[in-house]
This record gives C-alpha cells, structure tokens and sequence, in this order.
C-alpha cells in the first residue's frame, strides 16, 4: 500500500508538470506563427512525463535502500548516483519505441536524443530523489517522536505503579499499628477494625492497572477508612461531607483522598485530647475540580509546611504524573485553626 500511494502521488505531481509542459510547447507553436499540433504535443509530453511518473517508486525505493545519511553518505551516494542515471536511461531503452514514433528524429539524431534527455531525466531524478530524503527523515522523525512517547508513558505507568503500592503498605503498616495499640484495652475494637481492614483492601484491589476512579468510589473508599479508624478516636472524630452532585462522576486518582484524609488525623485530630472535627469537600471551578481535606487540630507549626511525610510526598508525585502542571496540592492554615489541605486538578470524566 505504501507503493502505491508513492505512485499515485507520483502520477499527481507529474499531471500538473504535463500540464505546464503542454503549455509551454503551445505557447513556443504560438511565437512561432504555426498552429499547435495538440495531439503530437500532448503525446509526447504525456509519453515523457508518465514515463518519468513509473520511475518514482524505483527512485523511492534506492533512497530508502542507499540512504544518503551521516553514516551511510560516502558509500550510497556513488551507488545512488550511477543507479538514478541508470535508471533514466532504462526509461528510454524500455520504451524506445514509443520515443521513436514521438520524436520523428532521423536515426542519426536518435543517440544524441537519448543522451540529452537521459541526463535531463536524471537531473529530474537527483530531485525526486531528495524530496524521497525529506520524506524518509520526516517519517524517521515521526517514528523517533512515537517511540519516544510511547517510552515516555510506559514510563509514566511505571512510575504511578510504583507510587501507589508504596501507598498501600504506608496505610497498611500505620493502620496495623493503630490495631496493635488498640488490642492491650479494647480486643473487640481491634477485631472490628481487622475486619473492616480487610474490606478496604479488597476494594482497592478491584481496580488493577486503573490509576483514576469516580469522585464517588473513591468518596466510599475513603468512609471505609474512616470506619477502621473511628475505633481508634471514637466518639470524639466527626466527619462532615459537602460533595457537589456535578462532580461525583468526576475521575480523580485512585486512593487520594487516603492520605490527606490521614494527615489530617495524625497531624490534627490526633494532637488534641478533646473532640476533632474533619471536613471533605469538593466541587467544580470552571475545568478545575477542588478537593479540600479540613481539619481543626493545632495546624501547622510556624515555619513548617507539614508535607514532607511519605503520604504527602508520594501524592503530589502522582499528581505532577498524571496531570504535570494543570495539579496543585497546598497546605495552609484554616480558619479558626487547623490546617487545610487542598488538591485541584483537571475536571474530566
């Protein structure tokens, strides 16, 4: 198939050379004061250019062949070189007939002819020859940039993979920290909250491979969390949801909120005796979709950004991933106290 579009190309450009060329020998019939010959013209300029149209694919195929390229130049280009005269002149042996009749030269005149017309032809081809070159490297350079992008996002994929089963074993090793903690005054509690354990990493196994999921599920995986880990705070964690409607079929990163949700917790809720308050929202602004983790613990120490943790870290790596820099993660002080973690990213579903 790529033969043949070379050759249709090939008839194309040399049907609008015919053209030009029958209007140049017309117009020379004209200065001349004699009448055109319309049918001699366009014979032989048809017989020459098509001619020269069946000789492109050849053409095409020795540059692709004999490349003239930093490597290959001081071999190919002789080779190149002496096969395009070759050619040319085959042109003519092929269809010397068909020459003969368009000619009407004496026999004497036909060597001299083919010498002419062959180096013209040639000529012809050395041209041909370097727009073959301007295709071949642009094709080169098309294939470089697929390769090199479909390499970019197996490496993509790999870095996400990696990046989210470092998140799992982080939750896992402080959620069994907190049954272990909680086993030596409350067996019953710990018991619920390996069970519930258990359900939450069932649910992160349903998506293999799926780096995105529903604003929807991943709100339910989060209450699942929330769940093991109230045996933890008891009656003293409240968690208040304020989740827009348009944007609960949104896709956000599998497992996001996990993390913000535990920060909130360990550096917040966590640090104060009395009862704890987390709030997570998240609604649309324009393309953008806001998600926001608030909680009203101690909040941020001066001059420390609160960030630098392995669930922190890790997230804002797979954000820049999948999103580059259409993604935001921020921390700041909420009002009255406590600290607000805040993610943005592009709204799609």
């Amino acid at each position: 198939m790529k033969w043949l579009n070379v050759l249709a190309w090939a008839f194309a450009a040399y049907t609008v050379l015919l053209v030009f060329s029958v209007g140049d020998h017309a117009l020379y019939f004209v200065q001349d004061g004699r009448a055109i010959p319309w049918g001699s013209v366009i014979y032989g300029r048809a017989l020459e250019e098509y001619t020269c149209a069946l000789g492109v694919v050849p053409v095409f195929w020795l540059v692709e062949r004999f490349p003239i390229d930093l490597n290959h130049w001081a071999r190919n280009t002789p080779v190149l070189v002496v096969a395009i005269f070759a050619l040319a002149f085959l042109k003519y042996v092929i269809f010397y007939p068909l020459f003969i009749a368009a000619w009407h030269l004496a026999p004497a005149q036909v060597p001299i002819a083919m010498t002419y017309n062959t180096i013209e032809v040639a000529l012809d081809f050395v041209n041909v020859a370097i727009v073959a070159h301007a295709v071949m490297f642009y094709q080169r350079s098309r294939e470089r940039e697929r390769s090199e992008a479909a390499m970019r996002v197996r490496l993509s994929q790999a870095q996400l993979e990696a990046l989210k089963s470092q998140l799992h074993p982080h939750f896992l090793f402080n959620t069994l920290n907190s049954v272990a903690a909680l086993m030596h005054w409350d067996v019953a509690a710990a018991d619920e909250m390996v069970t519930q354990l258990s359900e939450l990493l069932r649910e992160t196994l349903r998506h293999p491979g799926s780096h995105e999921i529903t604003l929807s599920a991943e709100i339910a995986l989060i209450q699942r969390y929330l769940s093991i880990v109230r045996a933890r705070f008891q009656d003293r964690l409240t968690v208040v949801y304020d989740v827009a409607p348009d944007v609960q079929s949104a896709l956000v990163p599998h497992f996001i909120l996990q993390p913000l949700v535990e920060n909130a917790l360990e550096h917040g809720i966590a640090l104060e005796p009395g009862p704890g308050r987390v709030a997570i929202s998240a609604g649309r602004d324009g393309d953008r979709l806001r998600i926001a983790v608030v909680d009203d613990g101690p909040g941020l120490e001066p001059g420390a950004t609160n960030g630098n943790g392995v669930g922190l870290t890790n997230t804002r790596a797979r954000l820049a991933e999948l999103y580059g820099e259409q993604q935001a993660l921020t921390l700041q002080a909420a009002s009255p106290k406590g600290t607000r973690v805040t993610v943005e990213l592009p709204y799609h579903l």
